[in-house]
């Protein structure tokens, strides 16, 4: 109870009273006081309204001498109040002569007038709030991109060039499979894959079947997935879709088996190792400034791109240990050569870092190490973010001007230091490979029979069709241009409908960041995919012989095992997976066959993402996002390049001795 009580007390102080351990809460950053109750916004207009009519005398001499005359103060007014009571009434009961002071004239007129003038100070309160808050964010890139046309409209124009690039790689990956196949090479087909699947033709379209999903463990359901994940704590409070009974997330030995059925999903910087992952960036470095300290670093390639995922917002009720608005950025590599370049050369930085009076206690207390040649598992790289838009010198005029001097500048006649002050921040760089730890899931027997094969062929086609077209996929890298190059003539038609389902559903996530069985929604960028913010994060597998579990539930007149079929429990909604219009004969409504909820809700998933498509196709592949935020985004873009033409004007004048300066 002492303790709960210290921690209750601690909370209430100020930040400078604060415990080295305690951290503060985030919206202390953003106000000087908290906001007051009525009760005690009241007390405190009272007592304002009590020290302007001078009945309340402060020292101003200092803290010490003020609390010593209020104290003085209070004990002479409770002694005159003794007095005044003990005379106040004589021995008739009546009162004397003395009279007590005038009662003050109440704050308000009415409860109403009060109410009104307590929601004015709660309006005026959270206005100051919101507008310090603005000011503190206004240049991280988070904040930017969340409130900025531009930023969304240069962060799907960037998301185009990926899934261009994507495409290349996967047109890249069918060829060289073909060759194998033409080389001799003959694709092995796995042992989990259904019956009626016969060879595949080629290793590439071996690692897209997805209908090999096999019934996990009872003790991987007991543990939710992202509770088991340890490679970042910022994925511990976001949102994942697939921590339902529905998908079950394998791990450990069992994930590992399936994982090797999807590699032909991974996205080829995953895929080829050729991307570290970066965790505990700060609000205020930008993927610019990461990109540029990793580029120090690297005597190969430098990163051909950086994506960031979502920043961690505090939310009420929250739990976790991630500091606000912090976010997780993925770097890409040309090579996975280029990648061990970096992380030899940055632990080799690392290392000369820590010699001296680190030495011994890495000796103590060794570091967690990957198995790479000694490489720990995090490196730390150090950043310069001084500043978001990359200046070095204080611009008074916006022409290169000085400040003006301060009258101690003056006084020792010293030159103002034009230079920004240094701001440097210190990240996180894992050395392990981010294959393994993608997630992989298996769907439920209901969404994996085969009976909806078939209708699914079709909803992925008309999408990955309608997508190639408005995002501008280059002719030659589209899907239909991928599946003839893949099945050339007339081997296509003949063809099995789940080998086209699942290569096209490989090829939604990989280019379009699509995930058909949780969603039917595209992430904005492939960070957010990457650290598991989007359900495309996920792979989804199929489980197999969905149509014989389905078959013996019927058989037994039970209901569907609706966790992939573990233990073939029955479940307790008292639901199947027929359509609802597969009724009885007889006409009795109680023996309706009901349809199974997510058979049903990944229907209506597929209508909405059918209606979005065409939506998209009606705006054209020249909107990349909305016509407003497309024409707000171009507007501000050509004001940007004025300015920066009317910066190099202003500080590019020659002196008389030839060189440049600024004005």
């Amino acid at each position: 109870g002492g303790d709960r009580h210290r921690h209750h007390h601690h909370r209430h102080e100020s930040h400078h009273g604060r415990g080295k351990s305690s951290k503060p809460h985030p919206s202390e950053k953003y106000a000087v006081e908290p906001m007051l109750c009525q009760f005690l916004w009241k007390k405190e207009l009272e007592k304002d309204a009590k020290m302007a009519r001078g009945e309340e005398t402060l020292d101003k001499a200092g803290e010490g001498e003020r609390d010593l005359a209020m104290d003085q103060q209070k004990s002479n007014e409770d002694s005159e109040e003794n007095n005044a009571s003990s005379n106040n009434i004589d021995q008739e009961g009546e009162p004397n002569g003395e009279q007590s002071p005038p009662e003050p004239d109440p704050l308000f007129e009415s409860p109403e007038a009060e109410a009104e003038a307590y929601a004015d100070y709660n309006m005026k309160y959270c206005l100051n709030y919101v507008r310090t808050f603005f000011n503190h964010h206004l240049d991280d890139p988070w904040f930017r991109q969340r409130l900025s046309p531009l930023e969304a409209f240069r962060r799907a124009r960037k998301e185009r060039l990926r899934s261009n690039a994507e495409a290349a790689e996967f047109r890249k990956d069918i060829l060289n499979s073909l060759e194998e196949q033409q080389s001799g090479v003959i694709p092995k087909k796995d042992p989990d894959c259904p019956d009626y699947l016969g060879p595949p033709k080629c290793n590439f379209v071996s690692g897209c079947r997805l209908g090999v999903g096999t019934k996990p463990t009872a003790s991987l359901i007991a543990t939710p997935f992202y509770r088991r994940r340890t490679h970042s704590h910022y994925d511990d409070d976001a949102p994942h879709e697939d921590d339902s009974p529905h998908h079950i997330v394998l791990q450990g030995e069992d994930r590992n088996r399936i994982e090797r059925h999807a590699k032909s999903h991974l996205h080829s910087f995953i895929k080829s190792d050729a991307c570290v992952k970066i965790v505990d960036v700060p609000p205020h470095a930008t993927d610019e400034q990461i990109s540029a300290s990793l580029a120090e670093h690297c005597t190969v390639k430098p990163p051909s791109a950086v994506w960031s995922s979502a920043v961690f917002v505090p939310k009420e009720k929250t739990s976790g240990s991630a500091d606000p608005y912090h976010r997780t950025v993925y770097a890409v590599f040309p090579s996975r050569e280029a990648k061990d370049n970096l992380i030899e050369n940055l632990h080799r930085a690392n290392e000369d870092a820590s010699r001296g009076h680190h030495r011994e206690r890495e000796e103590r207390h060794p570091r967690i190490r990957d198995g790479r040649d000694g490489i720990p598992g995090v490196l730390h790289l150090d950043v310069d973010c001084t500043d978001v838009y990359g200046r070095r010198q204080v611009d008074a005029d916006g022409k290169g001007g000085a400040p003006p001097l301060t009258e101690e500048q003056k006084a020792s006649k010293k030159e103002p230091d034009l230079k920004l002050p240094t701001r440097r921040c210190t990240v996180f760089v894992s050395t392990a490979s981010l294959a393994p730890s993608q997630p992989v899931s298996v769907l439920s027997a209901a969404v994996s029979s085969r009976a909806r094969i078939a209708q699914d062929r079709d909803s992925v086609s008309t999408i990955a069709l309608t997508l190639d077209q408005v995002r501008e996929i280059k002719a030659g890298n589209r899907l239909d241009d991928l599946l003839r190059l893949l099945y050339p003539g007339n081997e296509l038609e003949n063809v099995d409908d789940e080998d086209i389902l699942d290569v096209s559903i490989a090829y939604l996530r990989r280019v379009h960041l699509f995930s058909f069985y949780n969603g039917c929604t595209a992430a904005s960028d492939v960070g957010n995919v990457l650290s598991g913010q989007h359900p495309a994060g996920t792979i989804h597998l199929r489980l197999r012989d969905a149509d014989e579990i389905l078959r013996k539930a019927a058989e037994e007149k039970g209901d569907i095992p609706m966790t992939g079929g573990v233990d073939e429990e029955k479940n307790e909604d008292n639901e199947n997976l027929e359509d609802d219009d597969n009724e009885d004969s007889s006409g009795n409504e109680g023996k309706a066959v009901a349809k199974d909820m997510l058979v049903m809700r990944l229907n209506e998933s597929i209508s909405k993402a059918l209606d979005h498509v065409k939506m998209l196709a009606y705006r054209g592949s020249s909107c990349l996002i909305d016509e407003e935020t497309d024409s707000a985004a171009r507007a501000i873009e050509l004001q940007e390049q004025q300015t920066k033409n009317e910066w190099i004007e202003n500080h590019g004048i020659i002196d008389g001795d030839g060189r440049a300066r600024c004005s």
